[in-house]
This record gives structure tokens, sequence and C-alpha cells, in this order.
């Protein structure tokens, strides 16, 4: 799978534990993937038919389910490495990969600038996947599938091909939903038409997947039907946010910082006791305000800051002690493209960023309330379809 670099949630959707760098690329492996490592483990070392009856012993099979569950997920690991290393010769950046539950993700920094670029990065994966299941079978017949080690690598083969199999299903993220997403995109000539369509194609599809799973569920029980519903699931949200994604990079394409920025509620001048200044807050409705100086913006102060007054009464100390200073701040200028602000803002948690010029002189703030107004505002203005 592909993701674009606005889709990566800052509270550790895909963080986790970093691994190392290859070709340039951090690899991380998320918390959710050391879930499913040992569920593939146990899986193999107490259930898989070959090795059990090969006869080997509790530690032997246990051995061999690790390296074959290893084996497994530097598949997945070289499926993505497809992915990255295609892009970067497509003049998309790659910062990292991250292996979690569902498989791997690639973070690209960028979207491709065409279709066929689009194409080509998100079919490679199910390539490689292709590639690696004929390669393993291969071996598996070279040393035959009664031996334990043959039946491990007939076992990587079936994995790899089940693996190009449901990525190339035409839901986003998935790599067959970025397929048809260029395929669209080519025969249209329009990039967010073809996110909407290859959007609408991916819910039902997910929609198609939850009701079997709920359907193998009541049949059977749970285990595999309420792993498709998580599937499913998790195919509904990821496909919402694509789409959500381009809507907004149709909205804000062109626009910079300043276009997005409105003024303060209001402002605390530097003199204000924090006393003064919690009333100020507090009026405003517990939002972060800028501390100024003139037109010189000093730093912002919100009500989790009173916390630094410790024992010290509030109408003793200054504001200017307690506010979280400008450098300390995150903040934008006001030739910034629009769409970059507010990806620093999703990925960063921010509520809001301040919009300075070169002599920390506050133009405005970019709010979420802000950006939402830029864009229901440019959904008004624009000619029906």
């Amino acid at each position: 799978m592909v993701i674009l670099a606005e889709g990566a949630k800052k509270n550790g959707e895909w963080r986790g534990m970093r691994l190392g760098t290859l070709f340039g690329i951090e690899i991380i492996v998320n918390s959710s993937w050391l879930f499913i490592f040992a569920l593939v483990v146990w899986a193999l070392a107490s259930g898989f038919v070959p090795f059990q009856a090969a006869g080997l012993s509790p530690l032997a099979r246990g051995g061999l389910a690790v390296v074959t569950a290893l084996l497994f997920f530097g598949s997945v690991l070289a499926h993505e490495l497809a992915h990255s290393l295609v892009a970067r010769t497509r003049g998309v950046p790659v910062s990292s990969i991250t292996l979690f539950i569902f498989g791997g993700v690639s973070r690209l920094e960028g979207e491709p600038q065409n279709a066929p670029g689009e194409a080509w990065i998100a079919f490679v994966g199910p390539l490689t996947s292709l590639v690696l299941a004929v390669l393993f079978a291969a071996v598996s017949q070279g040393i035959g599938e009664q031996h334990p080690v043959g039946a491990a690598f007939a076992y990587l083969g079936a994995a790899n091909l089940m693996l190009a199999i449901f990525n190339l299903l035409p839901a986003a993220p998935l790599d067959g939903g970025r397929v048809l997403h260029a395929l669209i995109w080519r025969w249209t000539g329009n990039r967010l038409k073809a996110t909407r369509v290859a959007g609408a194609v991916g819910r039902v599809l997910a929609w198609v997947i939850i009701a079997f799973g709920i359907v193998n569920t009541l049949a059977t029980g749970l285990g595999g039907g309420l792993w498709l519903m998580f599937i499913g699931w998790y195919l509904l949200q990821a496909g919402a946010a694509e789409t959500i994604g381009a809507e907004l990079d149709q909205a804000l394409r062109g626009l910079h910082a300043s276009d997005l920025m409105a003024p303060p509620a209001a402002v605390i001048p530097a003199d204000a006791t924090a006393e003064g200044a919690f009333e100020q807050v507090m009026r405003y409705g517990g939002r972060a305000l800028p501390v100024m100086l003139g037109e010189r913006l000093l730093g912002l102060l919100a009500m989790r800051d009173m916390d630094r007054l410790g024992e010290t009464p509030r109408d003793s100390a200054y504001a200017t002690a307690i506010m979280t200073k400008l450098e300390d701040l995150e903040r934008a200028s006001p030739e910034e493209d629009a769409l970059a602000v507010v990806r620093r803002m999703a990925v960063g948690g921010y509520q809001q960023l301040p919009v300075i010029d070169n002599g920390d002189r506050l133009l405005g703030l970019v709010t979420r309330e802000s950006v939402l107004r830029r864009i229901a505002n440019a959904e008004g203005a624009a000619p029906a379809a």
C-alpha cells in the first residue's frame, strides 16, 4: 500500500519502533505488527499441518515458524520497497515504510504528477509479490513439499500470492484502488473526479467485505469473519480519508497561508498578569490567545499554560512568564503554500498556527475554523458542474 503524507496521523497510527534505513528510507515497525507477527508464528507452530506431520519437536516447529514469519514480513517489506523505489524514479520523495497490522504502508511526501506514474507506483508492489510467490513456489518444489523447509516455502509462495491478490482489490488505499484511480484519471483527465469514482467503488467493495464477514461470523462463529469485518472497516475509513484529502487539495490549490488566516479573537498585552490572561482566555472559550508587544508576537497562551504557575498566585505573575514562547511555536509565513500549512496542522495536531512576517509581526491565525470557512466559500463560489 502507498499513502500520501497527509494521510499519516500524528496520534501514532503509523508510528512505532524504528528499525533503521534501507536505500535512505526509514523502516518502522508499528506495535500492531508485533501482534500479527506473534499470531502468525503461533498459527504456524501449532496448527500448520506439514510442520505437525513432519514430527518436529516443539522447539524446532517454533524456530521454523519464526523464520517463516520473518521471511513473510520480509516479503511485505520488499513489496513496499518496490513502491518506494519506483516512486523515487517518478520524482516522488518517500520518507518511510511502516509495517503494521494490515501489512505495510509506504509514506510518500508528494503526489505522482501523472496517471501512468501513479499506476506504475501502485502496480509494482503486487507485481513484486507475484514474483516472490513464483520464486518461493519454485524453491518449495525443488526441496519437496513433504520436507518441513519445503512446506515453509510453499506457505510463503501462497502467502505472497494472496498478498498480491488482496492488494489488487480496487479499494483505496490498496494498490488496486490506486491503479483504478490512475485509469479513471487517464480516461477523464480529471484527478478529482477519478478520486471520487474510485472512492465510491472502494466503499462498495468495503461494504461487501463487511457483509461477507458478518455472514461468515454468523455461520461459523468469530475468527475469519471478524477479521474480514475489521478489514472492511479499515478500507472504509482509509478510503474516506483519501477522498477528503483530494477535496481539500482541490479547494486549497494555489492558495497561501495569508488566504487562510483570520484575525485573533482577542490579544493579551505583554504586561498582563496571569490572572488577566486567564480571564481573557476564559472569555473566549478557552482558545489560545496571542501575547503581544505592540504588533510583535511574543507567544501564545492557552489554558494549559496556567499549570506552569504552580503555587504562584495568578495576580503576581505575568502572562509572558507562562506563555509558550514564539521560538517554541509552530508558525507559518504568509507566502507558505496553504495545503502545506493544513498538512502541518493535521500531522502535528495543532489547533492553530500564527502567521507572522520577518519582523515577528502577527498577521493572523490559521485555525481549523478559518480553513473550513475558506473551503466552504470556495465551494460556494465554484460553478455548478
